[in-house]
């Protein structure tokens, strides 16, 4: 973790966007998920639909400049990362749409933000730098996963950009039933490679294979067959965001049943 560089005021500082100085933080009363009762984050943000996997939230219009820096960013980050253009008041409204990413990064931009970097070359090139060394941060988190041997359980990884410069990061996990016993399996096959110094190794190694011969599989606790266990992670800094994906306790977690092959998830939601 010592390798990640982060900026000292990334702190959980209060999100601004448009719909914060108009209703003051809260959902306006004519929005559908306030109608029905339904006020949580999923909600309101299906209701705010943006285009596509990555793009600008309905109802918001960008101005030509904006949309010019939006299109550079996308041009050079966008063989591996989403960008999301939103007004949201709420974490919980950030990782909702962070949560759609299709490619290895997401970014969520405030449109307040894209139409000052459009008016102001200083305050392009320093958000543009805050961006940057996001996503380098990003890199440092997949590479130190990996090697800590966490990094399959990262569905989806980003971060948000507030108009006064703070880094929110989030990540989706999800740990499945199969992906346990593959890794259970590849664990068993590095201790199988000592187990030829180690007696007490050989002799669990053939229990092993006798149970594996009576077609015994491989279980996990905590787990039955088709089972998927997803959590949410959000924080402050990249550190905090790699200690508590290295760390997280999948046990504290419920398993719920896997989609079935041509089962279809709406993502334009």
């Amino acid at each position: 973790m010592n390798n990640i560089k982060g900026y000292g005021f990334y702190q959980n500082a209060g999100m601004v966007g448009e719909n914060i100085r108009k209703f003051g933080g809260r959902k306006p009363e004519g929005d559908p998920a306030v109608k029905n009762g339904e006020d949580s984050a999923a909600m309101y943000v299906k209701n705010k639909k943006t285009e596509g996997a990555g793009g600008v939230q309905n109802g918001v219009e960008l101005s030509d400049g904006a949309k010019k820096i939006l299109e550079e960013l996308k041009e050079k980050y966008g063989d591996n990362t989403d960008f999301f253009v939103a007004n949201y008041s709420s974490d919980e409204e950030a990782q909702e749409y962070l949560s759609r990413g299709t490619k290895d990064y997401s970014v969520l931009i405030e449109p307040e933000l894209l139409e000052e970097m459009a008016r102001d070359a200083e305050a392009k090139e320093k958000y543009m730098g805050i961006i940057e060394d996001g996503t380098k941060q990003l890199d440092d988190i997949k590479e130190q996963l990996k090697e800590a041997g966490k990094d399959g359980e990262v569905k989806n990884i980003g971060f948000s950009v507030s108009k006064d410069g703070t880094l929110s990061f989030f990540a989706k996990l999800e740990q499945s039933s199969k992906e346990q016993n593959d890794r259970i399996a590849e664990l068993r096959e590095k201790r199988a490679e000592k187990a030829k110094e180690d007696e007490e190794k050989l002799r669990k190694r053939r229990e092993e294979k006798k149970a594996a011969e009576k077609g015994e599989k491989p279980e996990f606790k905590g787990f039955k067959n088709d089972q998927v266990k997803k959590a949410d992670i959000k924080a402050d800094s990249a550190e905090e965001l790699l200690d508590k994906i290295i760390n997280f306790d999948w046990s504290s977690v419920k398993s719920e049943q896997m989609l079935s092959i041509g089962s279809k998830i709406d993502f334009t939601a």
